[in-house]
């Protein structure tokens, strides 16, 4: 690379650190070495040790491996200039975070297949780089790793991200696996797929898939999200459907290989949970801190948020000041409860009243984690999910106080369509 080359290079990578900067990250250091060594001399120094970065981490953190320099010498033009070790150290990393990177000469053999010209991101010859203009057309419908897919938007964690196979959102009783498109298999009454091979019980994960299976077996909801990969014999998940999910049923053995019958396939918002986890209400925070709206109204809102403010006085003064379900007075364990969840609702629905309820702290999980919910004359509907021992336990069903208003009606519609898990 020389030194002209390396000044294009370096102007790219300083265009990602832009980028990342728009996260509210700041790669410090990154932008030190830049100074110091230029780009070729800094990509080297970073892979050199073939382990993760700061940088790196943050970035997988934030869902955009798309702006490592590791996808960056991986996924344009660059690559050329490197050798071939210090490549296979950037592919490795990416694979190991399960980033979905295709090679640059794959996207222009690609690309040229389908009789397309890209545009590039090392394309610098004729305007200043952009990132958003010079990330090949493959990688704009780029979305979040399946790790985060599974801890933002099933609420299910994993426990190891590397060997995980699955994972267990407690709240509503439902365990989510990731399974292989090519393991779906057809039988003379309908599709299966296969969990399990109880004959491998070395391989990393299987005494976790073993438990989630007999979960399933005490009554827990099951559910697969479809990954795909190149050949059999690859461990890499290439992609995975981020739009639809199984829905699965019965557990069968045959031969020692335990099959999951497919009773459905429905898109994936209908499972998806609002999530109000500390990590979520920080994103939500840091939303409203950015966004452009009065400093009043900006207030309103994180209080709503939180649960606090005026959204909670005026649920309390409907409700005179206890539990709309029990009655409960005790103030430290009323919560403020969105029924149109935040996340779905526009600023004016996040402060209308109408589109909450107080509840005392069990039914707020319960009716957060969508295992109850509300008719239009206030009596209450309970998941399937939850024994008939653990609705005892709960004290449910019971209903409303009083009955619901129009509008709070129409808001309790939306969770019974949207958030409750029957």
């Amino acid at each position: 690379m020389d030194s002209r080359e390396n000044e294009e290079f370096t102007a790219l990578l300083r265009e990602a650190v832009s980028e990342a900067e728009k996260l509210k990250y700041r790669p410090t250091t990154f932008k030190r070495m830049l100074d110091e060594y230029g780009g070729f001399e800094t990509v080297n120094r970073v892979l050199s040790s073939g382990k993760p970065s700061d940088g790196f981490t943050k970035l997988w953190e934030l869902g955009r491996l798309n702006l490592t320099c590791e996808a960056i010498i991986v996924e344009t033009k660059w690559g050329r200039y490197f050798d071939a070790n210090v490549l296979a150290k950037a592919e490795k990393l990416l694979s190991e975070m399960r980033y979905p990177y295709q090679r640059y000469e794959e996207l222009i053999e690609t690309a040229v297949q389908a009789g397309q010209t890209i545009q590039t991101r090392a394309s610098t010859e004729t305007r200043s780089p952009n990132l958003e203009n010079l990330v090949p057309e493959p990688l704009l419908g780029y979305n979040m790793p399946i790790n985060d897919f599974f801890r933002e938007v099933l609420n299910a964690p994993f426990a190891n991200m590397r060997w995980s196979w699955g994972a267990v959102d407690e709240r509503s009783r439902r365990v989510f696996f990731r399974l292989w498109r090519m393991d779906i298999v057809n039988w003379e009454w309908g599709q299966s797929i296969r969990v399990l091979d109880t004959r491998n019980t070395n391989l990393p994960g299987w005494k976790e898939r073993a438990q989630h299976i007999e979960l399933i077996k005490s009554g827990y909801s099951a559910y697969g999200v479809i990954c795909d990969k190149d050949s059999p014999q690859a461990a890499v998940i290439r992609d995975f459907d981020r739009d639809n999910i199984l829905h699965l049923g019965r557990v069968s053995n045959r031969d020692g290989v335990v099959y999951l019958e497919i009773a459905r396939v429905g898109p994936v918002n209908l499972v998806a949970v609002a999530n109000d986890s500390p990590r979520m209400i920080a994103s939500d925070l840091r939303n409203l801190e950015e966004a452009e709206i009065s400093a009043t109204t900006r207030a309103s809102l994180v209080d709503a948020r939180l649960g606090q403010g005026r959204f909670r006085r005026e649920l309390l003064r409907r409700w005179g000041g206890a539990c709309a379900v029990t009655g409960c007075c005790v103030g430290a364990v009323l919560r403020a409860s969105h029924c149109k969840p935040w996340r779905k609702s526009n600023n004016h629905e996040r402060l209308d009243s109408n589109n909450g309820l107080i509840l005392s702290a069990n039914l707020d999980a319960l009716f957060d984690a969508g295992l109850i919910s509300f008719c239009d004359a206030g009596e209450m509907i309970v998941s399937a999910v939850l024994s008939a021992r653990e609705q005892s336990e709960l004290g449910v069903p019971a209903r409303l106080l009083r009955t619901p208003n129009a509008s709070l009606a129409e808001y309790l519609n939306y969770h019974r369509r949207h958030v409750f898990k029957g």
